[in-house]
Order: structure tokens, then sequence, then C-alpha cells
């Protein structure tokens, strides 16, 4: 070999190691942010709009359901946890109307929600599924309904979306209230 060659190898080895690194470190900074928003994410951000926050909650949910499916549930239950504190809360229902996750109550989930209708007799349960089930498989809906350990009805907004597991599909859903 030249002298030349060897110094072009060299060079050629050098770049080769100074990229590779680079991008060793890109994908790791990515992972690791990636990781922190994931696990210690704020709950709801300061100053986030509501609108904002209930769909990323309910994206972030819907995709947790679809890699996790039934096992992901126990997880939107636990009160305090950044799926279900305050007034605001994941809920997931099957396709068919079936409530599977409901925090405020429980004892609710393995109702039939198909008949479900606000105080002004708004049909929710047949339009939350008839989003699910649209097309684009996500949209919003408004109606009235008590915050959690109130009676009263205030005007709450609710973003549903289509969620697929292995055998099942779901609802999931969030809102927030006026």
């Amino acid at each position: 070999m030249t002298e030349a060659y060897q110094k072009d190898e060299k060079q050629g080895r050098r770049r080769f190691l100074k990229y590779a690194g680079a991008a060793i470190v890109a994908v790791a900074a990515a992972v690791v942010g990636y990781y922190a928003y994931t696990q210690y994410g704020p709950k709801r951000t300061e100053g986030m709009p509501k609108r904002e926050y209930i769909i990323s909650l309910v994206n972030e949910a819907a995709n947790l359901i679809e890699e996790k499916g039934e096992e992901f549930f126990p997880e939107l239950r636990q009160k305090g946890s950044k799926w279900s504190h305050g007034e605001y809360y994941v809920f997931v229902w099957r396709i068919d109307g079936i409530r599977v996750v409901y925090p405020p109550d429980p004892s609710g989930e393995g109702e039939d929600m198909n008949d479900l209708k606000d105080p002004d007799g708004k049909p929710i349960g047949r339009l939350i599924i008839d989003i699910a089930k649209s097309e684009k498989g996500e949209g919003w809906i408004d109606y009235r309904w008590p915050k959690p350990g109130e009676t009263e009805p205030s005007k709450k907004y609710t973003f549903i979306k289509r969620a697929k597991s292995s055998y099942q599909t779901y609802l999931v859903g969030s809102g927030y209230y006026e």
C-alpha cells in the first residue's frame, strides 16, 4: 500500500467514526427525551390549551392500548396518575358500546352505553360510538355532564379516538369542562 492510500484510509475511518458517533448520540438523546416525556411528562402543562392537552392525552392512551391491549387498563384507572387526576380522566369503551374503563366510577364498567343521554336528552352514547366508527375514527362531541363529585351538569367537550388492539376495537376518550 502506498502512503497516500493509507492516509486516505485513516481519514475515511475517522470520518465514519465521527458521523457514526454523532448519529448514535442523536438517537440516544431522542430515546432519553421520549422516555422522560412519557414517564415524567406533565399531567397538564401549565398554559397548554385544554383542547390540545386532551388530544395529546387521548392519542397517547390509544397508542398504548394498541400496543399493550387490556394490560394497559389498570394504569388508566390509577387515581392521581397522568390518566386520571382532578377533573381529567381517560375512559375506554368497546366499539359496541360496553364501557370497560371508567375511573370516576369503576362500578359502572361493563355497562352498555349505547343509550346514554345527557340531561337534555342528547344521545351521547350513540354519537360517541358513531365518531369512533367514522372513516376518520376520531372527533369531538359536546354535551352537558356533571363534573366528578358534583350533581349539577356543566358543559363538557370530549375527544374520541378509535384504537384497535390485537382482537378488539375500542374507543378512547377524555374531555374537559367549560
